[in-house]
């Protein structure tokens, strides 16, 4: 994975630390909470699975109060199609018993096959766009996290979604969640984000 350019950052991707690196394996509950929808391991894959109009949901058992980025190998388990979503700043509600203030990122969701990062909890606060096409079935790679609020996500080294919030959701849990969907996840990587500004500007071109 190379180096990841934001704006007005550069993500060191390889200076980052590794926190957590998991192959799934029998003893994924030592290491995984399952919230929501259907989980197992199957065929040294995560499988989670949710048919109603809402997302499983699966975190991890440790919270991270450091700014953090989750890599992972995903796909949807045909005949799905849709929404390979992942949250990171991750918080629970005991009182909804459902997912709390965080940060979903995803392919092929928001009802219409798009592509980007929202946050969560009716906040419009969400970048989306329709020019990332997913094929279903197809694995693929996606690296998502945040520096104080400045959110991205990644898909097979190319940047496909940016956004900043304003007033940043500090520390939480990391995980997945299929919504209305089946999906498969292996090779699960968090880094602790190390990141250097970087300027920017443009020299003329005529």
């Amino acid at each position: 994975m190379k180096d990841i350019m934001l704006l007005g950052k550069k993500v060191l991707f390889s200076e980052s630390p590794v926190l957590l690196k998991y192959a799934p394996d029998e003893d994924w509950l030592k290491y995984w909470n399952p919230r929501g929808g259907n989980w197992k391991v199957e065929d040294g894959y995560l499988v989670g699975e949710e048919k109603g109009n809402k997302g499983g949901i699966l975190l991890s058992r440790e919270r991270f109060e450091q700014n953090v980025m989750l890599s992972f190998t995903v796909s949807t388990v045909l005949p799905a199609t849709r929404d390979l979503n992942a949250v990171y700043c991750a918080n629970w509600d005991e009182t909804t018993d459902y997912l709390g203030d965080s940060y979903v990122c995803g392919l092929n969701g928001w009802y219409e096959h798009k592509s980007g990062i929202e946050r969560n909890l009716g906040s419009n606060i969400y970048t989306t766009t329709s020019l990332y096409k997913y094929t279903p079935g197809t694995e693929v790679r996606m690296t998502a996290g945040a520096i104080g609020g400045h959110n991205f996500m990644v898909v097979d080294d190319v940047l496909v979604s940016e956004l900043i919030d304003p007033m940043p959701i500090k520390g939480g849990y990391v995980g997945f969640s299929p919504y209305c969907t089946k999906l498969k996840i292996k090779d699960i990587e968090i880094r602790e984000i190390l990141w250097e500004k970087l300027v920017q500007e443009y020299e003329p071109e005529f």
